[in-house]
């Protein structure tokens, strides 16, 4: 070759000799000494608030670092004797501190007060306040919404502070562990994980509030997980149900737009009043097996709570249901557009038996909505709307669970927030109803069969947000979901973090019936908007003749916001809590 003769190395690239700066403004008080001034006293009365705590396995004591909302979480682990525990929220920090690492903070602050000035008084700056970590601090979720329990004794979990070295973490467990033998309160299961410490007690009221939530090394206590789905439910025998009578002949009709449905099953069929295939070429009404997705939101749109039909052993169907299968639920490539099969769907059953609600539990991983304008789907249910004036009801679309976060339980709910859950097609469409998740049990399966040891771990506590759920703004700026339904939870097992939702999920019917499984469970935002659907259908048994708005009106004005959502979300009144106020109104559950 004509180069042969040349060689060539590969160029290192040369280190910055630098540590690049960061170019963002710092804050700079306009008067240095008197903002060191209120830290100081703020810390001195810290101090004072700490005796109360009951001492934990060393001599540090537990601050409370509140920062200023436009600060990021300073270094604090930069100051001799200090060490930062955990995060809590973006404005509030914990931190341990030795008698040292105090009389480093008070001598950096005196200096500010006296001179204007201190060693790192940009880490000073970031600081708002101290405060010790209280008795209501340490109130998990579950505790503050529903009291400990009115029992002479009882079963409560305690979680520990995750410290970061594992001699420290376990040190941590131990001496806290023979506390509980001094107190006499029964340690049932103990979890010592790099970032999670737990232990399952059964004590009294009295050892909760003198001990418990005053321990300086407990970082929350809440009630176990406490409800779920009895296998022994889904377990239920055609023989101990009685057949369901047709429904009312002036029932009003729901639709069902999904991937068919089978006709067959006992706790439908009486209720089928046609069943449509709109797919080229077989054109088949049915499910394929195995999936019977369709199936299993058909149950939800008759029924509403099917679970609660099932624990009263009596199933009464008030609408006359019908199904148009307009898309395969096997993965699949499909060669028809499914816009093409929803609109000649939607006009068939509208013409042929003045169907008026359509539910339509579908989602597009491929359209994620971008905050342009609404296509696809989207815009084909908004024109069949002004042409036929029905209803839609779509779910919002959920999370892959390759999409969680490395650590759910942590960064929950913060990650429903991220562009990476913003609204799947059709859900961005305006004149639709759009329907998010809201969770409505704790307790696994496994955590049922061993209620005294720490098993599954739930991301959400009861009528939270589903860990799935989808959110987001459609144009300009409309706010989407428009209402939220149970769709399920999930839990993280306790050993490995891998994800599991059996006893969590939603019970329907399942389309299995033949080989003896009337009922099924899963989870997912697609089985929260027919349980929505279900009831706009039956506002139309008291006003037949209301239109589409009408129907959305009477929907939303008997909306509320679930406390456990408000707790969650609207815990201060700060940036964040303004910006949760907005995810709330996301949240709105129908009652």
């Amino acid at each position: 070759m004509a180069y042969e003769h040349l060689t060539f190395s590969r160029e290192a690239p040369l280190p910055d000799r630098h540590k690049r700066q960061d170019k963002r403004p710092r804050f700079q008080p306009e008067n240095p000494r008197a903002y060191g001034a209120g830290l100081y006293r703020s810390l001195e009365a810290a101090k004072e608030s700490v005796v109360e705590d009951v001492n934990g396995y060393d001599d540090r004591i537990l601050l409370k670092v509140q920062l200023r909302n436009d600060a990021t979480v300073p270094t604090l682990g930069d100051i001799p004797g200090v060490e930062l525990v955990s995060q809590e929220d973006k404005s509030v920090v914990l931190a341990f501190a030795t008698q040292a690492g105090l009389a480093e903070f008070e001598s950096r602050l005196s200096s500010l007060m006296r001179d204007g000035k201190a060693t790192r008084s940009d880490l000073l700056y970031a600081l708002q306040g101290f405060d010790h970590w209280t008795a209501e601090d340490r109130k998990g979720a579950a505790l503050r919404q529903y009291g400990l329990p009115d029992m002479e004794s009882f079963v409560i979990d305690v979680e520990l502070w995750p410290l970061e070295r594992a001699d420290q973490r376990s040190a941590l467990l131990t001496a806290f562990l023979a506390r509980l033998r001094e107190q006499h309160i029964e340690k049932l299961d103990d979890l010592n994980q790099p970032s999670l410490v737990m232990v399952r007690v059964r004590c009294t009221n009295e050892q909760v509030e003198s001990l418990l939530l005053k321990h300086r090394d407990v970082r929350m206590v809440d009630l176990p997980p406490r409800t779920g789905v009895a296998v022994e439910l889904l377990a239920t025998d055609i023989g101990q149900l009685s057949v369901p009578p047709q429904p009312p002949e002036n029932a009003p009709a729901i639709a069902v737009i999904d991937a068919g449905l089978v006709s067959g099953h006992p706790l439908l069929a009486s209720a089928i009043g046609d069943a449509q295939g709109y797919l080229e070429p077989d054109r088949q009404p049915y499910d394929n097996p195995p999936h019977w997705h369709g199936t299993f939101v058909s149950g939800l749109a008759l029924y509403g709570d099917v679970q609660e039909h099932l624990r009263r052993g009596q199933f009464i169907p008030q609408l006359r249901l019908f199904s148009g299968k307009v898309f395969e639920d096997d993965g699949n490539d499909q060669t028809k557009f499914v816009e093409k099969a929803v609109a000649e769907a939607v006009r068939d059953l509208h013409s042929q038996y003045g169907c008026k609600v359509f539910n339509f539990s579908y989602g597009d991983f491929n359209k994620v909505y971008d905050g342009r304008h609404v296509r696809g789907l989207a815009y084909t249910l908004d024109r069949l709307t002004r042409e036929l004036g029905v209803l839609f009801v779509v779910p919002t679309g959920n999370l892959r669970l390759d999409e969680l976060p490395s650590d759910p339980r942590g960064d929950y709910p913060d990650y429903l927030l991220e562009d990476k859950a913003r609204l799947l097609d059709p859900a961005p469409a305006l004149s639709v109803l759009t329907v998010g998740g809201l969770a409505r049990f704790t307790t696994t399966r496994d955590s049922q069969r061993h209620p005294q040891a720490i098993e599954d771990l739930p991301i959400a506590q009861e009528n939270q947000p589903f860990p799935l759920t989808r959110c987001g703004l459609s144009v300009s700026g409309a706010v989407k979901p428009d209402l939220v339904e149970h769709a399920g939870n999930l839990a993280l097992m306790r050993t490995g973090g891998r994800t599991r939702y059996a006893g969590l999920g939603i019970v329907s019917t399942c389309g299995d019936f033949a080989n003896g499984r009337l009922f099924a469970e899963d989870i997912g935002t697609s089985y929260a908007a027919p349980q929505v659907a279900h009831r706009a259908a039956r506002l139309l048994s008291e006003v037949p003749d209301a239109s589409t708005n009408l129907l959305r009106a009477l929907l939303a004005s008997h909306a509320r916001w679930p406390q456990a959502s408000v707790d969650l979300l609207n815990s201060s009144n700060d940036a964040k809590g303004k910006k949760s106020l907005l995810q709330l109104i996301l949240l709105r559950h129908f009652c």
